[in-house]
């Protein structure tokens, strides 16, 4: 877990989420046990199901353009099965979803939290 709390305060030192002003929860589902919100310029994915993951998720962000992962508690690091690729890239879509002014899909594995930020 010291790893964890580590890469938590390497993200703020990066991206300092955590004084940020901005923030927004575009989604909160009971049924597929998801939560999505917004930090400052960070999207953070929930995937609270105990079984279910879910391919091609679409969730809702502010701000256009190519997003990456930051930080994801399934990396062999903090004990999880390295299903997420850090290398992928996820592009948003024009239009509004969850309130927000576009959207991108993603890769939202069983039991896990992933960070998203938008790529230069």
């Amino acid at each position: 877990m010291q790893e964890f709390d580590q890469a938590m305060q390497h993200l703020e030192e990066e991206y300092e989420f955590m004084t940020s002003e901005h923030q927004y929860i575009s989604r909160k589902n009971e049924g597929n046990k998801m939560l999505v919100f917004e930090r400052g310029d960070l999207v953070f994915v929930f995937n609270f199901h105990w079984a279910n993951s879910y391919f091609d998720y679409r969730i809702g962000c502010l701000k256009p353009g190519k997003y990456k992962v930051v930080l994801d508690s399934d990396d062999k690091l903090f004990g999880g099965f390295n299903r997420i690729d850090r290398t992928t890239e996820y592009f948003t879509n024009e239009g509004t979803y969850d309130n927000r002014h576009c959207s991108l899909s993603v890769y939202a594995p069983s039991r896990t939290a992933v960070v998203y930020a938008l790529a230069d």
